[in-house]
């Protein structure tokens, strides 16, 4: 033993491959065959793990049932030879000991999941020849996948094309909904798919009708990759949450331009008090010169104002109130026009600005500036809202035709009676 660790001389020398060794110290002391190391590993595990064949057979000949002692990831020997592909050593150890390739290990994954995993096609034959019967083959793991589901998904044709031929089911659907073939169409086009279907030997199995059907309707669903409804869920989830974040952001900065904007109002305050008792002007300080010399401009700057000011405290409040409504797709939109109507009117108090405080000698030149920037404005909500119209009737129109559809083959029992 050396420090904290209880990796004995056999593991070291198992590991380094020192076979005389290895066997010198199995005539003396046989019974480190068994013992763990800090990871729960045998001398066999790290033989098997290093691809030594000779030190493997002179650990079995001791002790073939060391072939079921698993380490600290439940892995036995087989595991680990079929994981970094030693093809020699798994076929002796499968065939000292086949139950022990019959395992399951964490997540309900089998020694064929680990081949697929770790792409070791060659290790994938030599099971399938001593181990390929139905059942064990199409076992699922404990997401529901076959090996073909793993295969599929990392894209393995060749590996594809073997587990076909060799029976592995590809019908079965995993926890999500999917076949390997839908897993295998979200990467590859129609022709790809289709392409691996044709290597498949034609079988008697694979040339049965209701299984040809099966195909067909994946090749169909190749082109049009399937997404599972967990997927949708997030994708929508993601869009409203970023959306929440920009729409109290917006929220927050029009909310201050409107505060400062009602204590400062454009063109300033009176500075002192002015009392004329000839009939002139009286004003006071700290009144807004705007609503002195425009009153019915004023008017209309504040309202525009008041309602900037209380939509975007209406954007800001919807979302901190603590109540789950932001999960609520509504939700969004009902957040979205308000801020629309914000702008607008922030747009129109901007006018109103710049209409009251231009000189009469510059009007004509502001008004034909102002005329493009409100043409161009009403421009660009038309084309927004016109993309939202289109949005909306591509998205309804397909509901639409559903509920025609059904509305119509209820009527034809109907008219056929009549």
């Amino acid at each position: 033993m050396t420090g904290n660790h209880t990796e004995t001389p056999m593991h070291i020398a198992a590991m380094l491959g020192h076979l005389k060794f290895v066997e010198e110290v199995l005539a003396r002391k046989p019974e480190l065959v068994k013992e763990q190391d800090s990871q729960s590993s045998t001398p066999l595990h790290l033989a098997a793990a290093k691809g030594y064949h000779n030190i493997v057979a002179s650990l079995l000949r001791v002790d073939p049932e060391i072939c079921f002692v698993r380490d600290k990831y439940e892995r036995n020997p087989l595991h680990v030879a079929a994981m970094k592909g030693h093809v020699d050593v798994l076929e002796l150890l499968v065939r000292t000991k086949p139950d022990a390739a019959r395992s399951v290990i964490t997540h309900g994954q089998t020694i064929m999941h680990l081949c697929v995993k770790h792409n070791r096609l060659e290790a994938l034959k030599l099971l399938m020849d001593i181990l390929g019967d139905y059942q064990f083959i199409n076992l699922r793991d404990e997401y529901g996948n076959t090996i073909l589901h793993l295969a599929a998904a990392d894209k393995q044709t060749k590996t594809i094309v073997f587990l076909i031929d060799k029976g592995v089911d590809p019908n079965i659907k995993n926890s999500r909904g999917f076949t390997a073939l839908g897993l295998l169409a979200q990467g590859q086009s129609a022709e790809r798919v289709s392409e691996i279907m044709h290597s498949v030997p034609q079988t008697p199995e694979n040339l049965d009708p209701s299984r040809q059907t099966v195909y067909a309707n994946n090749m169909v669903n190749a082109s049009h990759p399937p997404v599972g409804e967990e997927d949708k869920s997030k994708v929508k989830r993601e869009w409203q949450n970023n959306m929440h974040k920009t729409l109290v952001v917006v929220a927050v900065l029009l909310a201050t331009m409107a505060f400062q904007a009602s204590i400062t109002p454009p063109g300033g305050l009176w500075q002192d008090d002015l009392l004329n008792v000839t009939g002139g002007d009286i004003h006071y300080a700290g009144e807004s010169i705007m609503a002195d010399k425009y009153p019915d401009h004023y008017e209309k700057f504040i309202t525009c104002n008041t309602i900037i000011f209380v939509t975007s405290l209406s954007i800001i409040m919807l979302f901190i109130s603590g109540l789950p409504l932001e999960h609520l797709q509504i939700t969004t939109w009902i957040a979205m026009l308000t801020t629309w109507v914000a702008i607008i009117f922030t747009a129109v108090a901007y006018s109103v600005s710049i209409w009251v405080f231009t000189p009469d000698s510059e009007l004509h030149v502001t008004n034909k500036t102002v005329r493009v920037a409100v043409l161009t404005w009403v421009g660009l909500m038309a084309f927004i809202f016109l993309c939202h119209i289109v949005r909306f009737i591509l998205k309804m129109a397909p509901k639409v035709l559903k509920f025609v559809g059904k509305a119509s083959i209820r009527r034809e029992p109907e008219g056929h009676i009549a």
